[in-house]
């Protein structure tokens, strides 16, 4: 469509499609969300009062008998020019918070809650029984609640000028490719994105459609052939051998990596054939040198959103001359404790994020330890990337495991080598790791940018139908859910 409103219009009519399709009847709790936030913008947009040259108000009784003012009453005109008093940006801000921190509460912790305040009375010797409910969770609620929330806070904050048109802001809040698992996207990012028309000259073809073809290949012929051996696994790990587990372990860490980071690059891909960018979820973490720079690569969209609207309010609730080291560890756990909750309600998340907060504390301090030693600069970086990786996979277990006590049975097969169970997995597939660690490696060095536009046309056409055909003959026999669709 060469008219940019119209192409943008059916842009939203096939998000909402597309979403519906799932469960229409979670439409309209899109749309709640969408209508808030556009709403609160529009609040927060009026002009703020200036107390001191503040003109008085005009008694009510004059407002009431006066025609005019009683014709402009429910005006929108009038409304957005009304001034803002000093507390109104803060009430606005707060409607936002509550209707989505409030729905995503009530689908995704409600009953999380509600077990966990039962279990503590019934420790302390008080017999309750709170009955859960049959809550079915909302698609992608997760990453749009907080792709919505970024907008009003940074329109509260000054960040970012609030849009005008609701249908430029619904098609920021539903864009198809990304809504039900990520990246999160920024409004400051998107909506300029949405000004100017787009033509066939803006997209990178060639670009996208490799970057389409390796996330489905991540995702349908790597991530949906181990699930099945992960799954087995951790149903019954007390079966099985160290060995065993370890080979389960660390498929589980190369199926979500894979999983995740395939959706992600489909949905990079999807949104640059339509004209738009989306930022980058993932920049080969387990290459990273340490645990800090692990999650610096690691759903980059989410952490990111974390720093900005948690850490960072958290630090400035002190003067930077006051924050201590405790201050600033204490912080940091509490992000990361968060992102835990974020990405499960249940306390196994909850143990994964902290093991990874106290492991970010533990890093921040001992590389302010060893910083004086130069000389062992070139040892540490060579044991960083095994270590980070080996760290991640103990962390892993928490967040794939059932619940806590299967984790630490886990944990001790995984960290002492000691397993009451002789059975063991088809570890054949561990051959399979090699040729993928040194092709990820490869792409990591950049050792093949850009081939597919340095060949010609009708030899990329040749070559991109033959890995089309290869990449068919290795899917998976039973196509698996991405696991992100739960959270």
């Amino acid at each position: 469509m060469q008219n940019n409103n119209h192409r943008k219009f059916w842009l939203l009519i096939c998000s909402y499609i597309f979403y519906g399709a799932w469960d229409w009847r979670f439409l309209f709790l899109l749309l709640l969300s969408t209508v808030v936030d556009y709403f609160v913008g529009l609040m927060l947009s009026r002009p703020q009062v200036n107390h001191a040259t503040a003109a008085p108000e005009i008694p009510t009784q004059e407002v009431v008998e006066n025609p005019e003012t009683k014709k402009n009453l429910f005006s929108w005109d009038a409304l957005l020019t009304k001034p803002l008093h000093h507390k109104e940006p803060q009430i606005w801000l707060l409607v936002s918070l509550v209707v989505n921190l409030g729905l995503l509460g009530f689908f995704k912790y409600y009953n999380f809650f509600t077990d966990s305040a039962a279990n503590l009375l019934n420790f302390l010797g008080l017999s309750v029984n709170i009955k859960t409910l049959e809550i079915i969770l909302p698609a992608g609620i997760s990453f749009y609640t907080f792709q919505t929330l970024s907008y009003s806070i940074d329109v509260y904050l000054g960040k970012l000028k609030p849009v005008k048109n609701f249908w430029d802001f619904a098609l920021f809040v539903t864009f198809f490719p990304q809504l039900v698992a990520g990246p999160i996207v920024r409004a400051s990012d998107f909506l300029p994105q949405l000004v100017k028309a787009k033509n066939f000259n803006d997209v990178n073809f060639r670009g996208c459609l490799t970057l389409f073809l390796v996330g489905y290949f991540k995702k349908a012929c790597i991530s949906d052939n181990i699930s099945p051996l992960v799954d087995q696994y951790f149903t019954s790990p007390e079966n099985y051998t160290f060995l065993s587990c370890w080979v389960a372990v660390i498929s589980f860490v190369i199926q979500i990596y894979c999983d995740f980071s395939g959706y992600s690059d489909m949905a990079i891909a999807s949104a640059g054939l339509l004209g738009y960018k989306l930022p980058l979820n993932f920049r080969f973490p387990y290459f990273a040198n340490n645990i800090t720079e692990l999650w610096q690569r690691w759903h980059t969209t989410l952490f990111t959103w974390l720093r900005d609207y948690i850490y960072s309010p958290l630090m400035k609730m002190r003067p930077r001359e006051q924050r201590t080291e405790i201050f600033r560890s204490r912080n940091l756990l509490i992000l990361m404790l968060f992102s835990g909750l974020w990405h499960g309600a249940a306390w196994h998340f909850v143990a994964w994020g902290g093991l990874n907060g106290i492991a970010l504390i533990v890093h921040k301090q001992w590389s302010s330890w060893i910083a004086p030693y130069k000389r062992l600069l070139p040892l540490r970086n060579m044991l960083g990337i095994p270590l980070t990786f080996y760290w991640f996979c103990a962390s892993a277990i928490f967040f794939r495991s059932n619940d806590i006590s299967s984790a630490m049975q886990i944990e001790k097969s995984f960290l002492f080598l000691n397993s009451p169970g002789s059975e063991n997995l088809n570890i054949q597939i561990g051959w399979v790791f090699i040729p993928l660690a040194i092709m990820h490696w490869a792409a990591y060095k950049n050792w093949l940018a850009d081939w597919y536009q340095k060949i010609p046309q009708w030899s990329f056409v040749v070559f991109y139908g033959v890995l089309v055909a290869i990449i068919l003959r290795f899917i998976a026999i039973t196509p698996h859910p991405f696991v992100y669709f739960q959270f």
